[in-house]
């Protein structure tokens, strides 16, 4: 259940991030005890531009903890009335949550178990991103009750916006509306398996997919470890085309240091800005024609 202070989510989210209140603290510039005293209830929630900034840091969006902070801050006869139409938005948003994380739970259980980057889902750049994230936490729980029970923490970093794009497109991969990744009657081809984006070792296998799926030039790569986790983890294949120019918001993989890196694509200026899957992965920046990775068009998540 969602809780009712900020106090109370923000410790909750915190933990879920594995920080301590010291940890937080030095993410936002801030001293433990202001966290400590924050999550007491003995300091009154702090201001937007605070609250963004540990949203940042938790990686989480801010909506929940924004809402709770104006309510605890606001006279007691406009808190009433903020409460009645919190209430009601709040029906509204449970109805499209229990779709969205039931939505969620049987994709990540299905035969075809594929994270959303491929443009058969007919995503945004950037919502692909996302809805890969949230189907790997959708894995994790072992009941779709608990799916449901848990939805709050399941979604906490979709915004409002987001949860509403992600809801009118994901039930139709269920319902067979949105386009599968390959039919009966599509013509297929193999495409190899590498352990390196460069390509270099030997072929470690071969796997037949849809032929629609990339250019001819497209090949697998096996993630050799767990950097980018939750979204990829060690031994998951990426399907990878060499000849795809990265839009903004696409997951890519480039080659640094001996080791295969799988960052997110956005476009500064000129720059490229490479982020990484956790807030703890410090960003790649460096001039565009730099760039010299593979964009991702599919995940295949490796038999655990």
């Amino acid at each position: 259940m969602p809780e009712k202070s900020f106090a109370a989510a923000l410790k909750r989210l915190r933990e879920r991030a594995g920080l301590s209140q010291k940890a937080l603290a030095a993410k936002i510039e801030m001293t433990g005890s202001y966290i400590s005293q924050l999550e007491s209830g003995a300091r009154r929630a702090p201001r937007p531009k605070v609250i963004t900034r540990l949203c940042k840091a938790l990686g989480v969006a801010e909506r929940r903890l924004q809402e709770l902070a104006a309510l605890e801050r606001s006279p007691p006869p406009i808190r009433k009335r903020l409460e009645r139409a919190n209430r009601e938005r709040g029906r509204v948003r449970k109805s499209r949550d229990r779709l969205l994380v039931t939505t969620l739970f049987h994709m990540a259980r299905g035969p075809r178990v594929v994270d959303p980057m491929a443009e058969f889902l007919d995503l945004p750049p950037e919502q692909r991103m996302l809805a890969g994230r949230l189907l790997g936490r959708a894995r994790k729980v072992k009941s779709l009750e608990e799916a449901e029970r848990e939805s709050d923490d399941l979604l906490a970093e979709a915004d409002d916006k987001e949860r509403e794009i992600l809801a009118r497109v994901l039930p139709g991969v269920l319902t067979g509306t949105a386009p599968a990744p390959s039919t009966k009657d599509a013509k297929r081809r193999l495409v190899e398996v590498y352990a390196s984006s460069t390509q270099s070792g030997d072929v470690e296998d071969r796997i037949e997919i849809d032929a629609r799926l990339g250019s001819h030039g497209a090949f697998f790569v096996r993630i050799a470890d767990d950097e980018a986790h939750p979204r990829v983890e060690a031994g998951d294949l990426l399907l990878v085309d060499p000849e795809r120019t990265p839009r903004g918001g696409d997951t890519v993989v480039l080659h640094r240091d001996g080791r295969d890196l799988v960052r997110t694509w956005h476009k500064q200026g000129g720059r490229v800005r490479l982020d990484g899957a956790r807030p703890d992965v410090v960003p790649l920046r460096m001039a565009e024609q730099e760039f010299d990775g593979v964009v991702v068009l599919l995940l295949v998540r490796a038999l655990r």
